[in-house]
């Protein structure tokens, strides 16, 4: 029985820790590189490195329970954010076509 009651509340203590974890900001930004001087592997790694960051803030925000306007203001900088990026790879894809 105490076995059964110290798996349990490790079980619990466990899932609440991993809970908390998953429900805490990314790291910072990753960089956006120079379209001038970015070469193809370092675009690469920046699209996984981007695309990983959204994702994670988006479930950050989905489970963070931030006040309305912080979370329309976070959402609106990620917005922003991607567009950025994408402004990028829109460069970055115009000089290597030329």
């Amino acid at each position: 029985m105490k076995k059964m009651i110290l798996s349990l509340s490790l079980t619990l203590s466990a899932g609440l820790a991993s809970q908390a974890f998953a429900c805490s900001p990314p790291a910072e930004k990753p960089e956006i590189p120079d379209a001038e001087t970015v070469v193809t592997a370092q675009m690469v790694k920046a699209n996984n490195d981007v695309k990983a960051y959204i994702k994670n803030m988006e479930e950050y925000l989905s489970c963070a329970k931030l006040p309305r306007s912080e979370e329309r203001k976070a959402l609106d900088d990620l917005k922003q954010y991607a567009e950025d990026f994408n402004v990028v790879v829109r460069a970055f894809r115009a000089r290597s076509n030329s």
